[in-house]
């Protein structure tokens, strides 16, 4: 069976990416063709509205192209991409929160058009009350939690996956997650049901 890029594991796609780019992103493109969906989900999740979400997706992708050839593989290629990845939207969900406290008593015309554009994604895209709710509960968590959540069920990761890239011990992720795992169901009967 001869070899393709589909069939590659990451690490060697990894390796073939940091000899190809800036040149060639052959390589580089079937990784981010593997996890693009999984990292949007997760920032659709963790930032609520759908075009910042596609934009910070770009912007994630866009990091990785800059840093892979500096990549030293501490860890898996999944693990760090998705650090870079929840770093980021970490990064943007308090610039927003920012934004909107800065704003919160001014009649400043872009704040509204934002706020505008918020709502009218959040309306048209949220047609399912079961993934509204589900979207309000997330975002009655902690950032701890959340993070946990977001990683283990959007982003598929394993709890040990999930340590690594939140830099904690396995055990205290562990009891992290089944908290909030316990939280969410406590939340989602509460406000779901």
């Amino acid at each position: 069976m001869p070899t393709t890029l589909t069939t590659l594991d990451d690490d060697t796609l990894v390796r073939q990416s940091q000899v190809e780019l800036p040149y060639n992103a052959t390589s580089y493109e079937e990784l981010v063709r593997r996890y693009q969906k999984p990292v949007y989900a997760m920032c659709r999740r963790y930032l609520s509205i759908e075009s910042d979400a596609e934009d910070a997706t770009q912007e994630v992708f866009m990091k990785v192209f800059h840093t892979l050839p500096n990549f030293e593989y501490r860890s898996t290629f999944k693990t760090w991409l998705f650090s870079i990845a929840i770093n980021h939207c970490k990064t943007l969900l308090s610039k927003t929160q920012r934004f909107n406290q800065f704003h919160e008593y001014g009649d400043d015309e872009s704040a509204e058009s934002y706020e505008d554009e918020a709502s009218d994604t959040a309306i048209n895209a949220e047609n399912d009350d079961e993934r509204e709710c589900v979207q309000s509960v997330i975002d009655k968590m902690t950032d701890d939690e959340r993070d946990v959540i977001l990683l283990r069920f959007t982003s598929e990761l394993s709890i040990e996956e999930i340590a690594k890239v939140l830099e904690k011990k396995l055990s205290a992720t562990k009891m992290t997650f089944y908290r909030t795992l316990e939280k969410f169901k406590q939340l989602h009967e509460k406000y779901c049901t």
